[in-house]
């Protein structure tokens, strides 16, 4: 492996290991965003599958993990692993096994679905793991559809045929979260590639190539500077920004008119 290889690789995985660090011993803060959101009643029944990124970690999530579920009190939820822990490029590029991982997922979704037709089912991929949720979307039966599919940062290519592959197994929206000033999946997707084998930014830096009327695309911009969100790939763990941007996504009285409206609004801490 050439020297400005092994320097590129060290230091993705200096920032990454850095960032996930960061977010642990970060301390929970609380926010209120405007009019309440609505919590799902508990008597609801639903699934809340996360998939984490590359490093393939669950403390990285547990603030994330938390305010779900106390929005969602009826629901099931689980940060599901994909990878080697700690694995970063190992993960990202491991592409038959990400995709015979895709399959079982899809497939243990497939079964869920079948014994709940009707309760609510949101996936939501973080990084690598927006990557995966792509591919486990698109892995679904042609019978069997998720509710929401939320990726926030996903390294997953801007022309991935979502409308062809992805779509058609959501019941609700794709929402999309990116941001161009995120290296890791900006340069990082460049250098190493993306879930499926693209040396490209991705689409959790530059969004989709193709528009649709049920994929939301959620562009950073220097208003989510007040959030804390600075444009980078830490940024999207914070509280302030997911309570105000993120969240909402989650709620299942919000559309897609109100989730846009949900995103214009502004967070208070208390």
């Amino acid at each position: 492996m050439p020297n400005s290889t092994r320097s590129a690789l060290r230091a993705l995985l200096l920032m990454l290991v850095c960032a996930a660090a960061t977010a642990a011993d970060a301390p929970v803060r609380r926010f209120d965003c405007g009019p309440a959101l609505a919590a799902a009643p508990s008597h609801v029944e639903g699934r809340l599958l996360i998939l984490p990124g590359v490093g393939n970690t669950r403390f990285h999530l547990a603030g994330f993990v938390a305010a779900a579920s106390g929005q969602l009190p009826g629901f099931d939820v689980e940060v599901r692993p994909w990878g080697v822990p700690f694995m970063t490029i190992h993960n990202l590029r491991a592409h038959e096994r990400n995709e015979a991982t895709a399959e079982a997922v899809a497939a243990e979704i497939a079964a869920w679905r079948r014994a709940h037709p009707d309760a609510p089912f949101y996936l939501v991929g973080y990084s690598g793991g927006g990557g995966m949720a792509t591919l486990v979307t698109a892995a679904l039966p042609d019978d069997v559809s998720i509710d929401r599919l939320v990726l926030v940062a996903p390294a997953i290519s801007p022309d991935y045929p979502l409308e062809r592959d992805v779509l058609p197994h959501v019941r609700e929206y794709v929402v999309n979260y990116a941001s161009d000033r995120d290296l890791q999946v900006g340069w990082g997707t460049r250098t190493f590639g993306t879930i499926d084998r693209k040396s490209t930014a991705s689409a959790g830096a530059i969004g989709f190539a193709s528009p649709h009327e049920r994929l939301l695309e959620y562009r950073w911009s220097t208003a989510d500077a007040p959030f804390g969100h600075a444009g980078n790939h830490l940024a999207y763990l914070g509280a302030r920004w997911q309570a105000a941007k993120l969240l909402p996504a989650l709620d299942p009285s919000v559309g897609p008119e109100a989730l846009t409206a949900q995103w214009a609004r502004t967070c208070k801490e208390y």
